[in-house]
């Protein structure tokens, strides 16, 4: 199960009370007992445990931040990051009931958000998200008056089956110029990120097409070329553009290698055999169907070149550069700007992970870092798959 948000019901209504001094800084182990305490009183469901704040602090990938009076630990705020991706996630926020009710004014929630997004800036992300359940009327007020703008609902979120507001806020004003998102399909197998990818590609160009696991498992049967140490095949370039060619799609594939890919890398004779046989097979159905195949080095620059032509990009990257796994990884470009390529991604990482579709959805990266990622191996292999609307 994925974790939920949450933000308790964060105060802002100001009154007469004198202020007291609010000291934020990085959470230490000594402040668990504190975290658990505020946790358990704060929220119903889904809490964070022991190991869980123990695992957050301290971590390269999450910055806790607590507040403190002179009576305690008071509050807390919880931001997720991903290793070179220019995205953070709000995770958590929760003010002590004490402070919210008798103490309601400091502004404490306030402060806390303002010290996650600096610690955001900190970490090289330069937009931060969130979810919060449509019924918390005083986190939204708080969210609403900090700049953030909603940008899609996630109908079903909550245990309660209540739905989430996906709200963002870029941090560098008039930096970035976000893409419209894509709809988000998340992979339900290890080896289906080309499918899940070319589906939300699909679904782009055209929207009545149903993102489906009927559709996923159909077309990673179609374009499934190579096999993995697991036994399972992971789907080609050539694959993939040929099922999207089937369903009305024009497709366009440009590879920096004439030849089966990933063939290296299969132990088996018998395997590699069956691999080459495939994708030549591939190669000629490819030409019978006029899709155009060019070999050779390519960058961000031709990306975005056909991108600009209406022309959805699938891109093989290497998850190496997020997740730190040495493993090819099909991800949809959705978007460019002076500084970033947005990309959404089918994979949302392992279920203990608090990350979710929203965290996935048009992802920035810098622009030079994608063009590393998207190079596996020790021979930088390069693949990309362009399709759109086939004309009439």
């Amino acid at each position: 199960m994925i974790p939920c948000v949450r933000f308790s019901a964060v105060g802002v209504t100001l009154n007469t009370r004198e202020k007291a001094k609010i000291d934020i800084r990085l959470a230490v182990p000594g402040d668990i007992d504190a975290l658990c305490e505020i946790e358990d009183q704060s929220f119903e469901i889904d809490r964070l445990n022991r190991r869980a704040f123990k695992r957050f602090v301290g971590s390269e990938t999450a910055r806790l931040c607590v507040a403190c009076t002179d009576d305690g630990l008071v509050g807390y705020a919880l931001v997720i990051f991903r290793r070179n991706v220019a995205l953070a996630r709000l995770y958590s926020l929760a003010v002590s009931p004490q402070w919210r009710g008798q103490w309601r004014g400091q502004g404490i929630g306030q402060q806390l958000l303002t010290r996650a997004e600096e610690l955001s800036l900190d970490f090289g992300a330069p937009i931060l998200r969130l979810e919060v359940s449509q019924k918390n009327d005083r986190a939204i007020s708080l969210f609403h008056a900090a700049g953030y703008t909603e940008f899609a609902l996630y109908p079903d979120y909550y245990p309660d089956h209540s739905d989430a507001l996906r709200m963002e806020k870029v941090l560098v004003p008039n930096a970035l110029r976000l893409p419209s998102p894509i709809h988000f399909y998340h992979q339900t197998l290890p080896f289906t990120c080309g499918p899940a990818a070319l589906m939300m590609a699909m679904n782009a160009l055209d929207p009545s097409l149903e993102l489906d696991r009927n559709l996923e498992i159909a077309l990673w049967r179609e374009a499934t070329t190579v096999f993995m140490t697991s036994g399972h095949g992971g789907c080609g370039p050539l694959g993939l553009a040929l099922a999207a060619n089937r369903r009305g799609f024009g497709a366009e594939v440009l590879s920096s290698r004439d030849g089966p890919l990933f063939v290296d890398t299969v132990r088996k004779p018998k395997n590699r055999e069956v691999v080459e046989l495939v994708h030549y097979d591939f190669a000629r159905q490819a030409q019978d169907a006029g899709i155009a195949v060019t070999t050779g080095p390519f960058g961000v620059a031709e990306i975005e070149e056909r991108a600009k032509q209406g022309k959805m990009a699938l891109v093989l990257i290497s998850q190496y550069r997020i997740y730190g796994d040495k493993i090819p990884h099909w991800v949809v470009v959705s978007g460019f700007d002076d500084r970033f390529v947005y990309v959404s991604d089918p994979d949302i990482g392992d279920d203990h992970e608090p990350f979710n579709g929203s965290d996935c959805l048009s992802v920035p990266i810098l622009r030079n870092e994608f063009d590393l990622m998207a190079r596996y191996g020790r021979d930088k292999l390069q693949a990309a798959v362009f399709i759109d609307k086939k004309a009439g």
